[in-house]
């Protein structure tokens, strides 16, 4: 797999985390560890911003975009992209 095949399968995973956290909460599974997991990544996420807004300064993008795709993909689009393998 390609490094941007890689990234891209994490990046999806996470959409496909975002979107499943809710609706098991909602359908009234008892998973007792989703949402403290769920609000560790969420944490996790908004205290990784501002090195990602660090890390990308010289590609000057908007910060809200930098901010949003952080919150939701994490490290799996900023890092990537940092180093050159994938495109915004």
């Amino acid at each position: 797999m390609k490094r941007q095949q890689f990234w891209y399968a994490l990046q999806a995973g996470l959409v496909g985390f975002w979107i499943a956290v809710p609706i098991i909460h909602i359908s009234g599974f008892n998973w007792p560890f989703l949402l403290p997991f769920a609000g560790l990544i969420l944490l996790a996420h908004v205290l990784e911003i501002p090195l990602a807004a660090q890390k990308l300064r010289a590609l000057n993008l908007p910060f809200g975009l930098v901010a949003l795709k952080t919150l939701v993909f994490g490290f799996t689009w900023w890092l990537p992209l940092s180093k050159g393998h994938t495109k915004t």
